[in-house]
């Protein structure tokens, strides 16, 4: 089995357990896991430092797009004018 078919592998079974929580978390690993597994594949093998610091930059960005766009409503907190001690 090759390496970018195990990057593949994993890639699944973090969107699989990413469907079982709805955190929103692990899909940003599992898009991180996809890329690193298509930069394996086009580059012919496996290399740690590639691979770790391609991993990281894409789940970072990933992650921080997906709390951008799926971020609640509730999230927000809004500034009131109104004191909670006035009656």
């Amino acid at each position: 089995m090759d390496a970018y078919q195990i990057s593949l592998i994993i890639s699944f079974v973090l969107a699989i357990a990413e469907v079982m929580t709805l955190s929103f978390i692990l899909l940003g690993f599992s898009i991180g896991m996809l890329v690193v597994s298509g930069v394996q594949y086009l580059f012919d093998g496996y290399s740690l430092n590639r691979d770790l610091m391609v991993f990281a930059v894409v789940s970072v960005v990933s992650f921080l797009v997906f709390r951008k766009v799926f971020k609640k409503s509730s999230d927000v907190k809004t500034l009131r004018e109104d004191d909670i001690n006035q009656y």
